[in-house]
């Protein structure tokens, strides 16, 4: 099986936007709800973003989208998880792991696997040259 270093990049992306999403979407659900200024019964203006049909579209829209990178992420991963333990060498399966199913920087890789940074990043680089 043959994973591009491009595919195992997206999973991080993918959970930042999914981070972003769930940001709006707290954004959002946050404006819903009957105003408790006023209550005659009559629209009043608060300053505030309005509560009607659009916000609920906005959230039907940021639900549809998160649960398809949501999905999206999740082939990838068991690709990537697959992809990753077919190597025999167990410092290999570790940093590609940590970068990229886990979208830790280099320097936490390295201290999470005990090896410097610069040995992380040569493992990344020589990995996907000698692979593709």
């Amino acid at each position: 099986m043959h994973m591009t270093e491009q595919e195992l990049r997206q999973i991080h992306r993918n959970n930042m936007e999914m981070g972003r999403l769930q940001s709006d979407y707290e954004t959002t659900c946050g404006s819903f709800g009957i105003s408790p200024v006023q209550s005659d019964g009559m629209p009043h203006g608060s300053g505030e973003k309005s509560n009607g049909m659009a916000d609920v579209e906005e959230k039907v829209d940021i639900e549809i989208r998160y649960r398809q990178l949501y999905w999206e992420n999740e082939k990838l991963i068991r690709k990537a998880r697959e992809y990753i333990s077919q190597f025999p060498d167990e410092i290999l399966r570790q940093v590609l792991a940590a970068r990229y199913i886990n979208g830790m920087e280099i320097m936490m890789v390295a201290a999470d696997v005990g090896l410097t940074m610069n040995q992380c990043e040569v493992i990344c680089k020589v990995h996907f040259n000698n692979v593709f």
